[in-house]
């Protein structure tokens, strides 16, 4: 659904299907690891009589199973927040079947049930930070966020830097989907710089530096209101 092409009013498609998909790993690790505790707690109250060789032998098959799938996904471009969500609810897998090998030993050995719950505790923390993660990154995309890794303020401060470039303003910097940066602004230059010549600079600049290659800018001469006396800038607030 993500690479279906743009058309009609949906101008980029559906690219941010991937970071609902991801967004519902998220949510669906979290819901689980709350359900998960509930049952360690009460498991660790009131212990269940487990069978140890049936819990061992179900965690094997399991982490044979999920090694499989993560080998897999982890050799595919994890750039993409969806397949990253995909690969962190497989490790968790991978994971809770460890731990779950873990308690079938103690079990067998030791016949202390409560390993059972203890495991699943474990299996819980490891859902509930592979959850916020995912909720946290793709919430940063929905909120229109700057992406992780890219600083606005550097970026002002860059074009300003340029010859001839007088203020930026309006500048702002999102993510469509992950791996798929954009930025706008209005650049004001001087009367005696090309505009078209600054406008590829800047976006060689944006593309070279930041690996922002989706960029809309409106380069113009400034009018006499809007001329900025070197001593202003010297003053001028840094850009949020």
């Amino acid at each position: 659904m993500a690479s279906r092409p743009a058309r009609g009013n949906f101008t980029f498609g559906f690219r941010r299907a991937e970071i609902l998909a991801a967004q519902a790993n998220g949510v669906t690790l979290l819901l689980l690891c709350a359900w998960f505790t509930y049952e360690a707690v009460r498991r660790l109250l009131d212990p269940p009589a487990v069978t140890g060789s049936l819990v061992l032998g179900t965690a094997m098959v399991g982490i044979a199973v999920n090694l499989g799938a993560v080998w897999l996904v982890g050799r595919a471009n994890r750039s993409s927040l969806n397949v990253e969500g995909a690969f962190q609810h497989l490790l968790t897998d991978l994971f809770a079947f460890v731990a779950t090998a873990a308690a079938g030993v103690v079990v067998l050995a030791t016949e202390w049930y409560q390993a059972d719950a203890v495991a699943t505790l474990i299996v819980a923390a490891l859902m509930a930070k592979a959850g916020v993660e995912l909720m946290s990154a793709s919430w940063r995309v929905f909120l229109e966020a700057a992406p992780a890794g890219i600083d606005v303020a550097a970026i002002d401060a860059d074009v300003h830097a340029l010859p001839g470039v007088v203020d930026i303003h309006d500048l702002h910097v999102w993510e469509v989907t992950s791996g798929f940066p954009a930025l706008s602004a209005h650049i004001l230059v001087t009367a005696e710089t090309d505009c078209h010549e600054a406008r590829l600079s800047i976006v060689d600049l944006l593309n070279q530096r930041y690996g922002i290659e989706h960029s809309t800018l409106q380069v113009d001469h400034p009018l006499p209101e809007q001329l900025i006396s070197p001593e202003s800038l010297l003053h001028r607030p840094a850009q949020p």
